[in-house]
């Protein structure tokens, strides 16, 4: 694995034996050499090493683990892509599972078809044809091509676009989109959906989609959360340090807030949850109190009418609610006890 900074050519490099590193599950593996830049903290002083990848190196990740995988099980990649995003991309956990597993149960599990017990299309969804017409089973119009997922349930090329738009566009799923046939839980596999779609707005929506669960599952990732940046950031290890993000936003590994040392991750998020909660009492004291428009003290009206006495002894100002005028010109019999007239 190694670590580098493309923006410094080899000259500004320097190499470093890690003795521990992580994968892509979180779990140390044996030692390997990690290629830092100069400008990476020293490691006597600071190990953590940190690398910033932009959308192109992080899907080109993806396909790296995808082949790590293949090379052991020998799948098809959009089989393997699916049951890598069921185990949140943790290669140990998925291949301790699959070897200890019965194939059918693993499978069935990741909501795949078995590949071994049925020949399923690799390259693009399975498609049936026939000399009659048959019908949809979501619009009902008769169709001389059905397309399917392998399970058995085909349905019109116009039906799957526009529920995979819908699913995509309005309802923000990628990877746990489900065949549409009713209690079917296999799932839509990545090279049937650029066949189906036949959409490039919903296509490019779509691997956004796949590339952000990707990130968001790995806990040694994390995207830069400045407004408009789309690098994310790789470390060796989940730790509360300062990361400092190609776009120029230093913020915290752990909880991706601005870099708050020396306080911890908890502290901050305490002191943010009480600053909202101020900020609401502060709501509260603008929506049902006003200010004494001659000394200013604040006053609450829990009812009565618009006329106002301020209570502070040194004050004791009249004045109506409403326009926080004073008092005499709105007419003060209106208030004059009725046993006086």
């Amino acid at each position: 694995m190694e670590f580098s900074d493309e923006d410094h050519g080899d000259s500004h490099r320097s190499l470093l034996t890690h003795m521990s590193c992580e994968n892509d599950s979180g779990s140390e593996d044996t030692c390997t050499e990690i290629l830092l830049p100069e400008n990476s903290n020293s490691p006597e002083t600071d190990d953590f090493v940190y690398k910033v990848l932009s959308v192109d190196q992080i899907v080109q990740h993806q396909r790296n683990i995808i082949d790590e995988v293949n090379n052991v099980l020998n799948l098809p990649p959009q089989v393997t892509r699916i049951i890598l995003n069921h185990f949140k991309w943790d290669k140990e956990s998925l291949f301790e599972n699959y070897f200890e597993s019965n194939p059918k149960d693993f499978f069935q599990r990741a909501h795949v078809l078995n590949p071994f017990e049925k020949k399923i299309e690799i390259d693009c969804a399975a498609s049936t044809s026939c000399s009659s017409p048959q019908l949809c089973g979501i619009c009902f119009c008769s169709c001389d091509e059905l397309i399917g997922l392998g399970c058995g349930h085909n349905f019109c090329a116009a039906c799957w676009k526009q529920y995979l738009a819908n699913k995509t566009c309005s309802e923000g799923l990628a990877n746990t989109i489900k065949c549409p046939a009713t209690n079917c839980e296999i799932l839509v596999d990545y090279i049937s959906f650029l066949k189906l779609a036949d959409d490039p707005e919903v296509v490019e929506r779509y691997q956004q989609l796949i590339t952000n669960t990707f990130v968001e599952c790995n806990t040694l990732m994390r995207w830069c959360p400045a407004p408009n940046c789309s690098h994310a950031v790789k470390a060796v290890c989940a730790e509360p340090r300062a990361v400092l993000c190609k776009c120029g936003h230093e913020f915290c590994f752990a909880c991706g807030e601005n870099w708050h040392e020396p306080a911890s991750c908890s502290s901050l998020k305490t002191w943010v949850k009480k600053c909202l909660e101020d900020s609401e009492t502060s709501n509260w004291i603008a929506q049902n109190t006003k200010e004494c428009p001659k000394c200013n003290v604040t006053i609450e009206k829990d009812g009565g009418c618009n006329h106002m006495v301020c209570k502070n002894p040194s004050c004791r100002y009249d004045f109506c609610w409403v326009c926080l005028g004073s008092w005499e010109p709105h007419g003060v019999p209106f208030y004059t006890p009725y046993n006086q007239y």
